[in-house]
């Protein structure tokens, strides 16, 4: 029943979306300092709301280092070269990038859990990147809370927050070029991992960094890309997170309703199909799965490898037609994500429960 309440809702929020997103209105335009202008030339920011002002987004930069693993007070600043200097940070190390997405802040309990593997396996420096208060979601009142909390992906919260991922993206760009700058820290060595809107905020980074300053991201990886309002502009870069946006984009598509299931990195994964998750009943279920597995395939590398099979499509799999690496090779799924594999899509299997990696991945 729920998945049936799932795919019912999608077809309501499909003819919502077109309703939401063919208004007729004027160019608009916004200029913010040292991001520069946002408008709405492209199809898919046409009758949107313009991104909102930087201090209302109160966009925040914790760093976490081997030095200062757990405490929430080391900040720095895109705008203040000091904070960097006087930082922790060390340019000689990997950096990774974490970012939420909608109607949720960094502190997340989960986002937490990423960064604690991160440091546990590697010297890094991990900058958890919070813009709650762009993402937020509107308050509403009445008995149809959770329902109306669904259709709000196309209504003015959704809309903002993710037209709000522009500013931010071009926020973390602008801070990944102070890095390099003043600390030496090597944009090859930069990873951002996104989830949901987060995902596309990594995508507009990326664009930033390349279109203004000339350099790519070693590597993006995509948790889930929020799918509504982004999934119909897959064909169009400037639209959302996709593989011109680093040297390397990894995917992980769990869920086809707050997710775009669409293909958009070079690699791209889809657990169990990307749609309905093994030991989930609800989408959000779906949706969040993806982070989980990206954190426990930090740290089990050694006892299970997350095996994924080039394969077309899940029914192809299922059907045992891509039970082997063949000549482009098998990619591991999460955070040895492996690039030699090509580019393409890739299936596997997962547990219902933690641990969700299956030795077995070859067998749906």
């Amino acid at each position: 029943m729920a998945r049936y309440f799932d795919m019912c809702f999608t077809i309501t929020l499909s003819t919502l979306f077109l309703l939401a997103t063919h208004v007729t209105v004027g160019a608009k335009n916004v200029h913010y300092a040292d991001l520069g202008d946002f408008d709405d030339d492209l199809t898919c920011n046409l009758g949107a709301p313009l991104p909102q002002k930087p201090s209302d987004i109160q966009t925040e930069f914790y760093l976490f280092t081997p030095e200062n693993p757990t405490t929430w007070d080391n900040f720095i600043r895109w705008k203040d070269n000091a904070s960097i200097v006087n930082s922790n940070f060390q340019g000689s190390r990997g950096t990774k990038f974490i970012i939420h997405g909608y109607n949720s802040n960094i502190k997340n309990g989960r986002f937490e859990k990423m960064k604690d593997a991160l440091l546990s396996i590697e010297k890094l420096n991990v900058i958890m990147v919070n813009w709650k208060g762009g993402a937020k979601m509107f308050k509403r009142r009445g008995l149809l809370d959770k329902l109306v909390d669904e259709v709000a992906k196309i209504f003015p919260g959704y809309r903002q927050a993710s037209q709000n991922t522009r500013v931010v993206g071009r926020q973390v760009g602008e801070l990944s070029h102070k890095l390099h700058v003043l600390t030496g820290a090597s944009y090859t060595d930069m990873h951002l991992i996104g989830h949901s809107l987060g995902a596309h905020v990594a995508g507009f980074a990326g664009e930033h960094l390349l279109k203004k300053y000339g350099h790519k991201y070693g590597r993006i990886t995509g948790l889930d890309p929020a799918g509504p309002l982004f999934r119909s502009y897959s064909h169009l870069p400037d639209c959302l997170l996709e593989k011109s946006d680093a040297t390397f984009v990894d995917i992980i598509h769990t869920d086809n309703f707050n997710g775009n299931e669409k293909p958009v990195g070079h690699q791209d994964f889809y657990p169990n199909g990307g749609q309905d998750q093994v030991g989930c009943w609800i989408a959000q279920c779906d949706h969040t799965r993806a982070v989980y597995f990206f954190i426990e395939s930090i740290t089990s590398s050694s006892s299970c490898l997350w095996l994924a099979y080039p394969c077309p499509t899940w029914d192809s799999f299922k059907h045992g037609l891509c039970r082997s690496c063949r000549e482009q090779g098998c990619s591991r799924m999460g955070f040895h994500a492996n690039r030699s594999a090509g580019i393409g899509k890739f299936m596997l299997g997962t547990n219902k429960d933690e641990p969700y990696c299956r030795k077995d991945s070859g067998e749906p």
